[in-house]
């Protein structure tokens, strides 16, 4: 039997796992590039320091220009599809939802600029000097605790960690009614189709419908949610169920029951296609979480 370390590195193959509750780093790259879409079972924060990014996030495009910041939710489909000016500098962090809950006090709730259904929550956020300033020493002050060995080490992290939540909490709600959203005039349908997917994955989903429900031909629809999101419907619908099986398997769930909640037609149609993105068995990969 495999490790829980060897099964990890395995199964997330379109995720980025890292070791303890948060993370933060400092990345300098160079060259016109970007990477695949893919997804994690965490935040992500981006801080720009120089150049200039462009993401897409779950069929939204952003621009994320010097002195902005980019929230990536748990679970939502992104990628990087370009670095513009062929030099970029930025901080990133990312740290897991029990962090937040852990950090909160009963008249501060920390959550409240990640809840997707929240006014106050932005992809992206527009920054003062003054909060620049303060968010850039914040995040370079929790690089540096984690990798130093000084007394308090990790209580200076969480501190440093708190005070950034509370200043990023207060920017959401200085944000408040900026809308994010691309300018791009497709993006309207194809956030339509990504929301109906979200809600619908466990239910048979077919261009037809699609096509029926937005009276938008197909053909259209195809085409324009392929130049966004960078999969086709039938691929990005593919993704959302399996990374709701994985979510689902990881919490103990019967792996036949997640096959039915999920949408596939029957057990060995998704236990296919799950053993062919994460190289082993609903059940295997269910074993490494189970805690008894």
């Amino acid at each position: 039997m495999k490790d829980r370390e060897t099964f990890t590195q395995q199964f997330d193959t379109i995720s980025l796992p890292f070791d303890g509750q948060y993370a933060a780093w400092h990345k300098i790259s160079d060259g016109h590039f970007g990477n695949e879409l893919h997804y994690h079972d965490h935040y992500e924060i981006f801080f720009s320091l120089s150049g200039n990014l462009l993401y897409t996030i779950e069929g939204q495009s952003f621009n994320l220009e010097v002195g902005s910041m980019l929230i990536i939710p748990p679970y939502e489909f992104h990628r990087l599809d370009e670095q513009k000016d062929g030099h970029a500098e930025r901080i990133g962090l990312r740290f897991d939802a029990e962090i937040i809950n852990e950090l909160s006090v009963e008249n501060c709730d920390l959550s409240v600029c990640f809840d997707k259904y929240s006014s106050k929550f932005k992809y992206l956020l527009q920054l003062s000097e003054y909060q620049k300033r303060e968010l850039y020493y914040l995040l370079q002050g929790l690089i540096n605790e984690q990798d130093n060995q000084a007394f308090g080490k990790d209580l200076a992290a969480k501190s440093l960690l708190t005070q950034f939540l509370i200043i990023l909490n207060r920017v959401a709600i200085e944000n408040e009614g900026i809308v994010d959203y691309s300018d791009d005039p497709s993006s309207h349908l194809v956030r339509q189709v990504l929301d109906y997917m979200e809600l619908h994955y466990s239910q048979e989903i077919s261009l037809e419908q699609l096509e029926n429900k937005f009276f938008v031909s197909r053909h259209k629809i195809t085409q324009q949610f392929t130049k966004l999101v960078g999969y086709p419907p039938y691929r990005y619908l593919l993704n959302l169920r399996l990374q709701n099986a994985q979510r689902l398997l990881k919490n103990g769930e019967n792996p036949q029951q997640v096959a039915t909640h999920c949408g596939f037609s029957d057990y060995s149609n998704f236990y296919r296609r799950f053993k062919t993105s994460y190289g082993c068995s609903p059940r295997e990969f269910s074993q490494q979480y189970d805690n008894h």
